[in-house]
């Protein structure tokens, strides 16, 4: 009888598969029904595991006579075996039960290349036993909680990924747990830093360097950043993220084509880079150079940017981009509006009047085309609504329309300083050749109390703008 048919498997050098045979076995074999039984299997499954690690021929028979090996032990082992039994079965059972939902996330994570293959996440995140419905909760908190912690560890397209199947956004706007919440945030917003080149360093130097990184981009516009930058460096010299952000350091240094030219060179030695390319698109705007139209592409896709601010140097840091106001402005200028539109309102700042005007001028295309193709009256309120939050004289057309007798006190703001002065126009000049246009100056005055009435309704207009704004786009979704 061969050690491969007391383990009931064929014969195989597989340490996991012979661990997983004595564990099956170990469920029927107990040492106080049957010590005889049990002294051959843990006999068998020792010897496998022996002969498995040396690689030899492991079809070993055994004495049928009385069932027992031919192969003597010694005693001390066999006083042994009783006393390591429980802790043996304890630890094949563990080997046998699949994994839960948590310890695969950690298994992961501790392979670096499985921890940066997104197909890898993918097939965790949508296994059965993750979407348990038992477990769902349980499992979505420990995701969030995992990524709060290792996040910055991890390549951005998974965090997303977990954002997406798990829709942790729900944590980070309503969740109770205010520190959870924020630390979340910022892990949705870390930059898509690139991980791939990291795979040979070891994890300590993987870790360092991924950290140092990550400090570099965060105090980019304050001192102490070469440090950050020469430490990280020392470690790894050839990212392609680290050298972007020294480009970007020699920011108010160097001026905005000397820059450009750096960036063209970078670009030429990363093409697939979007943040680089997005950074080339500015800059290319911004000094009104010609657009390379491919990096319109890149730019569309997932780049490290932030709220633009302003420092000593330009109106805004370079590093900090509001990419939808750059693709809102080129799409204008492109003429294609619809796109333009999209872009231009999830703008971080909408205020600016250069925004505002190609905001309303979008609109009022649009308001041209549903009008012509006779669409519900519902649907052109709702964009004369939307319209009023870019546009004060579209705001009074609103207002008034929902409270008609403001417009009685409008008329009467208006047209009173003419009635009283027009009498004086035509006693004055009834000689004269004005005496046949008093109407005109009765118009004027109307024209200027309308306009004065608006001057004293803008800061209404800011306040219902910024009240209603954020909500209206929040029901449309």
């Amino acid at each position: 009888m061969t050690i491969w048919e007391i383990l009931k498997i064929d014969k195989t050098t597989d340490k996991r598969a012979i661990k997983r045979a004595y564990a099956r076995a170990l469920k029927y074999t107990h040492p106080e029904d049957d010590p005889a039984a049990f002294q051959r299997l843990k006999e068998a499954f020792d010897l496998a595991l022996e002969c498995q690690e040396f690689n030899q021929d492991i079809s070993i028979p055994f004495s049928e006579a009385d069932n027992i090996p031919n192969i003597e032990k010694s005693e001390v082992e066999k006083i042994n075996l009783e006393m390591d039994l429980s802790k043996q079965r304890k630890e094949n059972i563990v080997e046998e039960r699949e994994l839960s939902f948590k310890e695969r996330i950690n298994e992961v994570y501790t392979k670096y290349k499985d921890r940066i293959d997104i197909e890898v996440w993918r097939g965790l995140f949508q296994s059965e036993s993750a979407f348990n419905m038992d477990t769902y909760e349980e499992n979505k908190y420990f995701l969030a909680n995992f990524l709060a912690e290792k996040g910055c560890f991890i390549p951005k397209n998974i965090i997303n990924l977990a954002f997406e199947l798990y829709n942790l956004n729900e944590i980070v706007s309503d969740d109770p747990n205010i520190r959870l919440a924020v630390t979340l945030r910022e892990v949705k917003n870390l930059p898509p830093f690139q991980f791939e080149a990291l795979q040979d360093l070891e994890e300590n130097e993987q870790n360092t360097f991924i950290m140092t990184r990550f400090s570099a981009y965060k105090c980019l516009e304050r001192k102490g950043i070469q440090s950050h930058i020469k430490r990280a460096k020392a470690i790894f010299d050839k990212d392609p993220d680290l050298e972007l952000i020294e480009i970007i350091t020699r920011t108010g240094k160097l001026n905005m084509n000397t820059i450009l030219k750096e960036i063209n060179s970078f670009i030429e030695r990363n093409p697939e880079h979007s943040t680089a390319r997005m950074y080339r698109l500015f800059l290319n705007k911004k000094l009104n150079s010609p657009i390379n139209y491919a990096d319109i592409d890149y730019a569309i896709s997932e780049t490290y940017f932030s709220i633009p601010r302003e420092n000593d140097f330009f109106d805004e840091i370079i590093f900090h981009v509001d990419k939808n106001r750059l693709l809102g402005l080129i799409y204008f200028d492109l003429k294609e509006y619809t796109t333009a539109y999209n872009y231009l309102i999830n703008a971080s700042d909408t205020s600016g009047k250069a925004i505002r005007d190609r905001i309303t001028y979008c609109l009022k295309l649009k308001l041209k085309q549903e009008k012509a193709s006779s669409s519900t009256k519902s649907k052109i309120n709702d964009i004369r609504k939307e319209l009023s939050f870019y546009s004060l004289l579209a705001y009074e057309r609103v207002y008034l329309k929902t409270r008609k007798k403001n417009l009685l006190l409008m008329l009467l703001f208006a047209t009173g300083p003419a009635s009283l002065i027009t009498p004086w126009i035509t006693d004055n000049h009834s000689r004269g050749i004005w005496s046949n246009y008093w109407l005109v100056y009765s118009l004027i005055f109307v024209i200027s109390g309308i306009g004065i009435h608006i001057l004293f309704r803008r800061e209404l207009w800011l306040k219902y703008r910024d009240a209603e704004r954020g909500q209206y786009y929040q029901n449309k979704k």
